[in-house]
């Protein structure tokens, strides 16, 4: 197999040719080392890369919501490279283990985070790595946020979570789980015995809809749903369900009512599928197990049965209107469309609200009011950020959140603590690879809540599927010396930036005037957009990426 020369410069040129992949990242992962690393079986170093900006690497293997896969160059041939996938394959590899290379000696400086989902776990090992002493403060019996309470572990198993929660409690981070905020201790003491609070609470109030007869039996939020299912408890599920929503939390409380016995789930979105966020494979997925969704219908009551039990949803048609504040069509009901869809369970699957009284009735309005963007709140030394500023967010997002506050944290105690002496800033993490054989995939029953559908790649999968990067973003030259003309880069360029140039004497090109011409073909570097299809075509190596050889 080809090996790549010189790995180790694109660290430096992806900044300077940030491929899209990696833009696309909240947290700017170097997508396409480790995607091109993996594809020379440099599966340590790939990891290195993969663990670097992400405390939630392995979590993310598996439930990320991979906008880098959404800007692949590659989906515009075929599909784009499994770039998650990936991700899990080397976390799964090495177990998520690594060890800091470089921990910088104590400041004695105290940190208390709220919230040990992934913004505050991100924030936590930023700033355990800078030197200080961070404890976080979970409601919940288990670190993880909604990666352990709302995201089902048929797609993401609890084994992952604890892996990248290990990593930084060996940094480390003490996390107090079953301690509410607010309840069991206060965020006034907090403040006193902290040099910087972080609020990273989430956004766990489920979102109420305004329909008649809510109270009724059988109707329930979908993330306490799932908060007991994935926790491992067994909530009580109907026979024939409906859920409303048409998010990932929707298809997840689908998808675990099937587990938990349902004959009959159904989905009931009030636009299409074109407004949904949720993934094609997430949603063939979702299909595939049974489950039915009915686009352009919106609730209008619960319908009540005897004994106080719901009975169905009376639901209305939709059309598609001007679009509303978030972009998308609003649905515009169409008028003596009514009918009713019947139920005897309703998940309310229609996203949750940040809710700052939980935590602190007197500060919520300070708290939930963050001054610019390094996250500080209006009370000096206490920054707010992730979802409960946000609303519901993607895991992802929730950890660049929690990096951004982390760096801004380290900032404002360097300023109190150390005026007119910059500290040094957060950097990101330098690990030592600890290998690991990947274990084998061990065959389970399906549609089990505890096992995962998705299986993680082979090595000789993940390798040829990392063979499959473009190499977006760097910049290709011709060597003339190895340029037979064959055009095959011409054909494959989508701005038609690359064409024939005749080599003069003197070693220069120029316009082709004749048939005695030497022709090459030449790539015009300003309106090249260094999507990287003319250096996978070409035969015989004349294309290099800035001194990116084949040996």
């Amino acid at each position: 197999m080809p090996k790549l020369k010189a790995l180790e410069q694109l660290a430096a040129w992806k900044e300077r040719y940030p491929a899209p992949c990696q833009a696309a990242c909240p947290v700017h992962t170097d997508v396409r080392s480790y995607v091109t690393l993996s594809g020379q079986k440099e599966f340590g170093e790939a990891f290195r890369m993969v663990t670097r900006p992400n405390a939630m690497a392995s979590v993310c293997g598996r439930a990320c919501s991979a906008p880098c896969e959404d800007v692949c160059t590659r989906g515009e041939f075929d599909r784009p490279v499994r770039i998650r996938q990936l991700k899990r394959f080397l976390t799964d590899r090495y177990e998520g283990r690594a060890t800091p290379a470089v921990k910088r000696p104590p400041t004695g400086l105290k940190i208390s985070i709220v919230g040990a989902g992934p913004a505050g776990l991100a924030a936590a090992r930023d700033l355990a790595l800078a030197g200080h002493t961070v404890t976080i403060y979970e409601g919940a019996p288990e670190a993880g946020g909604m990666a352990i309470l709302g995201v089902p572990r048929f797609r993401l198993s609890r084994e992952a979570i604890v892996r990248d929660v290990k990593a930084i409690e060996d940094l480390g981070v003490v996390i107090k789980t079953g301690v509410r905020v607010g309840t069991d201790v206060l965020l006034s003491r907090l403040r006193e015995e902290s040099d910087a609070l972080f609020i990273a609470a989430g956004a766990m109030r489920p979102n109420v809809p305004n329909l008649e007869n809510m109270h009724l039996k059988g109707v329930v939020q979908a993330l306490p749903f799932l908060e007991e299912a994935n926790l491992g408890g067994r909530p009580p599920c109907g026979k024939r369900v409906a859920v409303l929503g048409g998010g990932y939390t929707a298809m997840d409380a689908a998808r675990t009512a099937v587990r938990l016995g349902a004959q009959e789930v159904t989905v009931l979105y009030r636009r299409t599928r074109s407004e949904t966020e949720v993934h094609d494979e997430e949603l063939l997925e979702t299909v595939h197990e049974g489950v039915s969704i009915e686009y352009l219908v919106s609730p209008n009551r619960l319908v009540e049965g005897r004994n106080g039990r719901v009975t169905g949803v009376e639901l209305v048609r939709n059309r598609l209107g001007e679009p509303d504040a978030s972009g998308r069509p609003r649905p515009v009901p169409t008028e003596g469309s009514e009918f009713v869809f019947e139920a005897d369970m309703v998940v309310m699957a229609i996203g949750q609200a940040p809710d700052p009284e939980d935590v602190d009735a007197v500060l919520a309005q300070a708290i939930s009011r963050v001054q610019g963007d390094d996250l500080m709140t209006e009370v000096p030394g206490v920054f707010a950020g992730g979802d409960f500023i946000t609303g519901p967010s993607t895991i992802i997002e929730a950890v660049a959140h929690g990096r951004a506050a982390a760096a801004a944290i380290h900032r404002y105690l360097g300023q109190i603590h150390a005026p007119g002496t910059p500290w040094p800033s957060i950097e990101d993490m330098e690990v030592d690879i600890i290998e690991q054989s990947t274990a084998s995939a061990v065959s389970s029953p399906a549609l089990a809540l505890d096992v995962e559908v998705e299986q993680t790649l082979s090595e000789s999968e993940a390798a040829l599927e990392g063979l499959r990067c473009l190499f977006c973003g760097l910049l290709p030259v011709i060597t003339a010396e190895k340029c037979t003309a064959c055009q095959d880069c011409a054909l494959v360029c989508p701005v038609e930036c690359i064409s024939r140039v005749a080599i003069r004497p003197d070693g220069t090109t120029g316009p082709v005037e004749g048939i005695q011409d030497v022709v090459v073909y030449d790539i015009d570097s300003d309106a090249c957009i260094r999507c990287g299809r003319c250096f996978k075509v070409c035969p015989t190596g004349a294309i290099v990426v800035d001194g990116f050889e084949w040996e």
